[in-house]
């Protein structure tokens, strides 16, 4: 696959229920077809046991073994970006394919619970805590819910380029405080809306979901488009 001509973007399987099939893995067609629109190959990473993730108790999902181990760093050595989309719960292939991304130093986008998990790489106490504002942070459907504040001298203002912008948002719970990471933005009710490390050449965590907007907003569609460019200089920088 390293030898393709457009840039190949890995993308986390979800673990999610379907009434008809049980447990199946998904790739989201927001997150497959912004990546194609935009003159990608969308990689899935699918997770590798076999164990009904939906089904069991996170305490009871097996650790990774070393096999299940090289077998990602082998699928995440085939992208030439990552991005950890949103899900409903951490499971350890998330965060060893997310560490290892970052130690790669491959351009990472975390939407959602993929910031969250960014966010919670390398700490062991637990950094979420749930939604208790007046704006409702989870409306799905909904194109646009609140507005977003970005500081400026980041990652994230020199993608989207404007200083406020207002967008959808999915989530009950938010990031409390980052270690080792910058904030990037806040919602307008005080949450934590964007993360980025400033020793890493494009790692951005963003809490709302751009990928559903990118057809009609212009800052979720330039977001995509940095983050698409930094995937095309890593996979020149590769070559050589």
């Amino acid at each position: 696959m390293k030898n393709v001509s457009r840039p190949v973007i890995g993308i986390l399987g979800i673990p999610v229920c379907d009434d008809e099939r049980d447990a199946v893995i998904a790739l989201f067609n927001d997150y497959k077809n912004t990546v194609v629109r935009k003159g990608c190959i969308p990689f899935m990473i699918s997770p590798l046991a076999n164990t009904d993730y939906i089904g069991t108790r996170l305490r009871d999902i097996p650790a990774l073994t070393e096999t299940e181990k090289e077998m990602y760093r082998e699928m995440v050595d085939m992208c030439d970006g990552v991005i950890i989309p949103g899900g409903y719960r951490f499971y350890e292939f998330n965060k060893y394919i997310a560490q290892y991304a970052l130690e790669k130093d491959l351009p990472i986008l975390g939407i959602c619970m993929g910031m969250q998990i960014l966010a919670q790489l390398g700490r062991d106490d637990h950094c979420l805590v749930k939604n208790e504002t007046d704006t409702n942070h989870r409306q799905k459907n909904v194109k646009y819910v609140h507005k977003v504040n970005i500081i400026d001298d980041t990652l994230l203002k020199n993608s989207i380029q404007k200083e406020v912008i207002t967008v959808n948002s999915l989530h009950r719970y938010h990031i409390g405080e980052v270690k080792g990471f910058k904030v990037s933005a806040y919602s307008e009710d005080g949450l934590i809306e964007g993360i980025e490390l400033p020793n890493k050449n494009f790692v951005i965590g963003v809490q709302w979901h751009p990928e559903k907007m990118t057809e009609y907003d212009e800052s979720a569609d330039r977001l995509f488009d940095t983050f698409i460019d930094e995937c095309q200089k890593y996979k020149v920088k590769e070559k050589k």
